[in-house]
């Protein structure tokens, strides 16, 4: 294991309440099993903490590589959409890992890292978040973090996979403008500063356990915790698509892939952007 810092912090223009983020700090607060499966390093600026990590990958091992940023010039999720990543706010944050099984049983990984999260906030600050399928956290209809999930290749039996997520912790009204969606924060949910070295501390700790559980004993388990954080369960819905497919909510498959209830019957759905349909919208 080794814990780097990020590149000197001149020139950075941070949040007025920024608690910085430490390798150091964060090493510290992690258990010896965890610790030594992992390398620590965090940036001030990068473009993206997943090609950061998926570059590393590339030069050789994927397996317990951790990129931290304080800002992100180029984040991104699913689909290529930009994600806003102001600086000295929130926690953007990819790793490298080695997952075992075929690319088709780990189609329900990012559902997976997103329930690792969610319990992970529930032990850290007591909040409960939903999940909107399929890689969206949410507090009280509002969207507070995202994952990132890019399978790279075949290695040992398994895939090399870099994991990225980001939580807004606590991010300024003045974002508002960059921001294209009702949008929320911990310190906002939990009515309290957040430490985010505790907070990313708790988060790797329980994503890693959570993992090395994964590559055990496979997903059901934090396939069934991410249907009891459903946020879309029982509610009319449109996937996008050509054509797109609407119909009623009706959960998750053992892949992860979404159902739906539609006026011609069943269907599950693998992939695509989901809108919550309002009363009198089109279908």
């Amino acid at each position: 294991m080794t814990a780097r810092p990020g590149s000197l912090r001149r020139g950075m223009m941070l949040h007025v309440n920024a608690n910085l983020l430490n390798a150091t700090v964060i090493s510290k607060m992690l258990p010896t099993h965890i610790l030594n499966e992992l390398d620590i390093v965090v940036l001030d600026i990068v473009g993206s903490t997943n090609d950061f990590v998926r570059e590393r990958c590339a030069a050789g091992g994927s397996r317990g590589m951790v990129a931290f940023a304080e800002q992100q010039t180029a984040g991104r999720g699913r689909r290529g959409k930009t994600w806003h990543s102001p600086a000295g706010a929130n926690i953007y944050c990819s790793v490298g890992w080695q997952c075992q099984g075929t690319l088709a049983s780990l189609s329900g990984l990012s559902l997976a890292v997103g329930a690792i999260l969610a319990e992970s906030v529930a032990a850290h600050l007591g909040i409960q978040l939903q999940l909107k399928w399929p890689n969206d956290l949410f507090y009280q209809e509002r969207k507070l973090g995202g994952v990132l999930v890019e399978l790279l290749g075949e290695q040992d039996g398994g895939h090399n996979a870099v994991i990225g997520f980001g939580l807004n912790v606590s991010m300024g009204r003045d974002n508002n403008g960059m921001i294209g969606r009702p949008w929320t924060d911990l310190a906002t949910a939990s009515g309290s500063e957040v430490d985010r070295n505790r907070l990313a501390a708790t988060i790797l700790g329980r994503l890693v356990s959570g993992l090395t559980e994964i590559n055990h004993s496979g997903m059901p388990k934090w396939l069934e915790a991410w249907r009891h954080r459903d946020m879309l369960l029982g509610r009319a819905v449109v996937v996008d698509g050509t054509p797109p497919v609407s119909g009623i909510a009706a959960g998750i498959d053992d892949s992860g892939a979404l159902l739906l209830h539609t006026e011609t019957g069943h269907c599950t759905v693998a992939g695509g952007e989901v809108s919550v349909l309002q009363i009198g919208d089109a279908v």
